[in-house]
């Protein structure tokens, strides 16, 4: 057994102990919850795969339905007309469902991933000064697209007047770099690595600090409160499972169509940039904001409405609470991801 190995897993003391790890809630009723994701958003995406390839969900007294979305828009849509009972999603969509007014309410962060500012890899741009003058591509209204702002804004320029950006949606950007028709661009992980592996594009600057989230719709959560702190933990114990078998997850991470052509080391490095990426224990994996994440999503909120990209400032202290993950962060339980069973 390797180092590694041995420290992601935690004894558990005796056979009585084992058998109620093989079944936490059996005397409890089986809640059924059909959950959103995305299949090429690092970490999050392990998360989901190791609750749909492993009995963690069943452990915990829970009949999950995992509903893949091509990006991150319909997961948002799902959630809006009840398809779903919580969603995988960014900060900055999760702010737009607020914004909306949609009956949703944010339980708990899910992990981090970075977004970069990339130019050409033969392109003579060097530094955020010297996009001055220049045009800089993107999805406008993204995460990334206030994290490309913030770059520029600390680097000395002006969005809009020193820096031209422009729309362009995660597709169109792909084909634009490839064909050498943009000079620079913003986009997120594992795009950022694959464009670097791949030597179509170098880094010029990154943010490491945007964040996905676990939104639920208020309905499943007034009638399913026991069912929410269930799935709170079950997303807790795959996300150290997932961090104790880098290889499996991420081969798993591959299987979808989308991800085929991101080879295991654009995977891993796409995910490392998650500090929980390298979890050994519960404790080490955090469900809540600590007060710079949520002063930072808080500053989402203000910096769109200031953008005029949401008429009016969203009511984020209506569609945000972490108590119960805040108290299971605080009462860490017993949990051997070496006792996980994974389904034929």
């Amino acid at each position: 057994m390797n180092e590694d190995r041995r420290l992601c897993l935690k004894s558990i003391g005796g056979a009585i102990a084992a058998a109620v790890m093989s079944s936490p809630v059996a005397s409890q009723e089986v809640k059924p919850i059909r959950i959103g994701w995305q299949p090429a958003q690092p970490v999050s995406a392990q998360i989901a795969h190791t609750l749909a390839k492993t009995n963690i969900l069943e452990r915990n007294g829970l009949k999950g339905e995992l509903i893949m979305f091509s990006y991150g828009p319909a997961v948002n849509e799902a959630l809006v007309s009840g398809a779903i009972d919580v969603g995988f999603v960014g900060d900055m969509p999760s702010v737009s469902l607020a914004a909306a007014g949609v009956p949703t309410t944010v339980i708990a962060r899910q992990s981090t991933f970075r977004g970069s500012i990339v130019v050409p890899a033969e392109n003579d741009i060097k530094t955020i000064q010297d996009l001055k003058g220049r045009k800089l591509y993107g999805p406008i209204g993204s995460s990334i697209y206030l994290a490309a702002l913030s770059m520029i804004e600390e680097a000395g320029l002006r969005p809009g007047s020193d820096v031209q950006i422009l729309n362009m949606s995660f597709a169109e950007l792909t084909d634009a770099l490839k064909a050498g028709r943009i000079e620079s661009l913003f986009i997120w992980d594992p795009w950022v690595e694959y464009f670097v592996r791949q030597k179509l594009a170098r880094i010029v600057a990154s943010k490491t600090d945007l964040a996905m989230v676990i939104a639920a719709r208020d309905d499943y959560r007034s009638k399913n409160p026991e069912a929410i702190e269930r799935f709170l933990k079950a997303h807790k114990e795959a996300l150290l499972f997932a961090a104790c078998n880098h290889d499996k997850t991420n081969a798993w991470f591959r299987e979808p169509a989308a991800c085929r052509t991101l080879d295991l080391g654009t995977v891993e490095e796409a995910a490392a940039q998650d500090l929980q990426w390298s979890a050994k224990d519960l404790q080490s994996i955090r469900l809540s904001f600590n007060p710079t994440e949520t002063e930072r999503y808080f500053g989402i909120g203000k910096r769109a409405a200031d953008l005029k990209i949401f008429p009016r400032l969203p009511p984020l202290d209506r569609h945000i609470d972490m108590a119960m993950a805040a108290r299971l962060d605080k009462s860490p339980w017993t949990f051997d991801p070496a006792s996980v069973s994974v389904k034929q």
